[in-house]
């Protein structure tokens, strides 16, 4: 089995960045899901060109504020919130060439600073909204990879109109999402809900049953790890959950540097890889294993 292991919200904040790169450096995160307009955005890409081993995305939740000028994108700004407007991928006036100008702006500075646009765009793509459009104009624009995966059920609810449900493109590998199980004790009001979030026993009990998995799966596992600071508890998410997932981060970076969940990986023969070795046949980050003589190399 071929496993990606994903870090969301990169760049969130450079206190978040912080746990984030742990799991990096020292643990065993494949890939780096960017957010491209937060506080953290600039030190994340920064960093990440340290680290070539390690694949992009663009995590595009418009949790943070406007790359340009808030008076040259009025319908995506909120003036109270000083950044954007919340939801702004399901809003049906926002202007579209707005929205494609700060898309645009958005990914010219990862590109200016990391080098390249990020190697896949946005999640799944779909939605027929100006800021969706957009997006997946710019996806196109910047050569990003997209609609790599089977839309897990997750998309399905977020998407009310079927017809804008994306569809996995057959040019690429089939991946499968495979931690969404492990988020299951969040979607509850309840602490003694989120006490049972144990990404470790994910891993060890094979919550997910990756173990049961053809041999030849490709396998995404999305993890938030990362520490947290005024603006992350605050100012960025404001989902139903969010303080659930304010919660988890720490001990997202506490689980994907710890030996067991190591000791696991190395005791089912499981092959790490990034984005870039499962959508093209590159072994980019096993090359990476064996340049620093690392016991996960398979």
């Amino acid at each position: 089995m071929k496993l990606i292991i994903r870090a969301d919200d990169v760049g969130y904040t450079p206190v978040h960045n912080l746990g984030t790169f742990e799991t990096i450096e020292h643990g065993v995160v494949t890939s780096a899901d960017i957010m491209l307009d937060c506080p953290g955005t600039v030190d994340a890409l920064e960093k990440l060109t340290k680290y070539p081993w390690i694949s992009t995305g663009w995590h595009a939740h418009f949790w943070g504020a406007p790359v340009l000028d808030p008076k040259d994108v009025p319908t995506l700004y909120d003036p109270e919130r000083k950044g954007f407007r919340k939801n702004l991928t399901r809003l049906e006036d926002v202007d579209f060439d707005e929205a494609l100008a700060e898309c645009r702006a958005e990914l010219d500075r990862c590109v200016a600073i990391l080098g390249k646009a990020p190697d896949v765009g946005g999640g799944m793509g779909g939605g027929n909204t100006p800021m969706s459009r957009a997006m997946q104009q710019v996806i196109a624009e910047y050569g990003m990879a997209t609609n790599y995966m089977e839309p897990p059920e997750f998309i399905r609810k977020y998407i009310k109109d079927p017809s804008q449900i994306p569809v996995r493109d057959p040019k690429y590998p089939k991946i499968v999402s495979g931690s969404v199980a492990a988020f299951d004790d969040l979607e509850t009001d309840s602490i003694k809900g989120i006490t049972k979030y144990d990404p470790i026993a994910y891993y060890l009990e094979d919550k997910g049953g990756l173990l049961s998995m053809e041999e030849d799966a490709i396998v995404m596992n999305a993890w938030h790890p990362g520490y947290v600071d005024y603006f992350v508890y605050q100012e960025g998410d404001y989902g139903p959950n969010a303080l659930n997932y304010i919660a988890i981060r720490t001990v997202d970076v506490h689980a994907l540097t710890s030996p067991e969940v190591r000791n696991w990986i190395k005791e089912h023969k499981i092959e790490l890889v990034n984005f870039r070795d499962a959508l093209y046949g590159r072994r980019e980050y096993q090359n990476h294993l064996r340049s620093v003589g690392s016991d996960l190399t398979v």
